[in-house]
This record gives C-alpha cells, sequence and structure tokens, in this order.
C-alpha cells in the first residue's frame, strides 16, 4: 500500500504583482527538506497538505484545483497556541534551523511537530481540519459579503461630510445582494440537506439574512457535537481559576450565528436583540 507524502507550509500573503512578495515555506519531513513556492498547485507530489490557520484570500483559487485533483488539504485550528508550541519545541527548532526564534522555514516546521505530536496521541482532529469543497466554495464568498458590507458601510458614513454618495451606494448594494444570493444557491447546491434545515428552523427563500447565517454556521462548524458546538460559539460561562484558557471560541462563527437568530426571533415576532439564551434555543 502506497504511504502518503505529506508538506507542511507556512503560508504568506503573496500576490504576484508585488515583485518582491513572500513566498510559501514548505517543510518536507521525509526529504527532511525546506523549499519555497510561489502557489500551492506547485505541490503535486505531495498527497496530503498540512497549512497554518493564515488562509489568504488570493489563495483560494489555488486551493480549488488542488482539492478538484484529489489532494488533502488540512489547516491548523489553534493558532493562540503558537507561543505555546514555539516554547515546547524549541529545542527541536533550535537544532533544525539554528534559532528559536520566528522564521518561516521554523514555523513550517512546527506545524509538523504539532502533527507528528498529535498524530501519537490520535488526536490530529483537534489541531488539523480538512478542507472540503463546501469551505473553499463558500468561504470566499462568505468573505467578499463581509468586505462589500464593510465598504458600504463607509461609503454611507461619508454623506454626513455633504459628500453625494448616491450612485456609489446603489453600486455597492446591487453588488452586495447579488453576493449575497450566490451564497444561499451555492449552499442549496452543496448542502444536501440545507433546505431541509432551513424549514425545521421556520426559514423560507425570502429570508436571504437568515439563510446567509446558516450557510456561515454549517461551514465553520464541522462537529456534530451540541455540547463543542456551544464551546465553539462561545455560548458558555467558563468558571473556575484556569476559566481564562477555555475563552477560544470563533467570534466568526458566533456572528453567523447571531444572523439566524436575529432572523428567526424577527421571524416569531420576537422583537429584541439576540441573547445567548436565544442562540443556545435555537
Amino acid at each position: 500500500m502506497k504511504m502518503s507524502r505529506r508538506i507542511f507550509v507556512d503560508t504568506k500573503w503573496n500576490p504576484k504583482k508585488h515583485e518582491n512578495s513572500k513566498k510559501h515555506a514548505c517543510y518536507d519531513p521525509e526529504k527532511d527538506v525546506f523549499f519555497e513556492i510561489d502557489s500551492l498547485i506547485e505541490l503535486k507530489d505531495y498527497d496530503e497538505i498540512y497549512l497554518d490557520s493564515s488562509i489568504f484570500s488570493n489563495m483560494w483559487q489555488q486551493l480549488r484545483e488542488v482539492v478538484s485533483n484529489g489532494r488533502r488539504v488540512y489547516y491548523f485550528t489553534r493558532p493562540w497556541k503558537w507561543k505555546e508550541i514555539r516554547e515546547r519545541f524549541r529545542e527541536d527548532l533550535k537544532i533544525k534551523t539554528g534559532r528559536v526564534s520566528k522564521t518561516d522555514e521554523g514555523d513550517a516546521y512546527l506545524i509538523w511537530k504539532v502533527y507528528e505530536l498529535s498524530l501519537i496521541k490520535n488526536n490530529t482532529h483537534r489541531y488539523f481540519k480538512l478542507l472540503t469543497i463546501i469551505d473553499i466554495e463558500l468561504r470566499p464568498l462568505l468573505m467578499r459579503k463581509n468586505m462589500l458590507y464593510k465598504n458600504l458601510q463607509r461609503i454611507r458614513n461619508t454623506s454626513i461630510f455633504d459628500v453625494d454618495v448616491e450612485s456609489d451606494v446603489e453600486m455597492q448594494e446591487k453588488r452586495l445582494k447579488d453576493v449575497r444570493r450566490e451564497i444561499v444557491d451555492r449552499a442549496i447546491k452543496l448542502i444536501p440537506v440545507f433546505i431541509d434545515i432551513a424549514k425545521s428552523l421556520g426559514l423560507d427563500m425570502d429570508d436571504v439574512n437568515g439563510l446567509i447565517g446558516l450557510a456561515g454556521l454549517l461551514v465553520y462548524i464541522k462537529s456534530t457535537s451540541r455540547q463543542k458546538s456551544v464551546k465553539y460559539l462561545g455560548l458558555y460561562k467558563a468558571k473556575g481559576r484556569d476559566a481564562w484558557k477555555m475563552k477560544k471560541y470563533s467570534s466568526k462563527a458566533q456572528r453567523y450565528l447571531m444572523m439566524l437568530t436575529s432572523t428567526i426571533l424577527r421571524k416569531n415576532n420576537e422583537l429584541h436583540l439576540p441573547r445567548y439564551k436565544d442562540m443556545r434555543r435555537f
């Protein structure tokens, strides 16, 4: 049986229009070598690609091609642990790279060290998540929607200085409306149970804001465990001396839950802002 070849990548924002833009640093543990690439598409010799937690907007098209070619891509889910990880493997890092301070090659090497240790403990799922076609198709659209919304708010705010922004507002509103509808249409196409879940929550096709909230939740929440989901969404009260260590949750996922809950409350004629108990209930 052929063994999977794995590569560990410290990603960088590297638009090609910038002549001196940084490359992605890679570590191949099988060959014990470091090298750099401009695009993830170059990693044709590897079956599994492990990325750090930074997935930049110009990488989604590359990821679509990589996944379409049958390779599996994972991303690191616990970036807040980097300081702890660097301290734990400082001696290994010094031997491998000659320094313990942050370097691109060092970060690629640390991603492998985390994978190696989690493999021994049989808990790789806690540190690395598989990127699916749903992630690759929907996450860029959700990012684009957020960017367009912020731009629209910025343009509207300039009107307080007596600047005529009506045409710009209309253009941004149309672009935002189009991408919102595209998110819903693509979620219906990619997630077979999407419509069934929406109907069970009392949503119809006119509830675009709620449908986008639902799509965002299904993208970011991978666990079927209610307890883990509640923790991931930050809908808990951590108690005790070590409570601060537990307060790691996804603000993005919570934002989509807020959108979904707001729509359901409005549909139920509950005219108040969503509270944590409302979000836990739905």
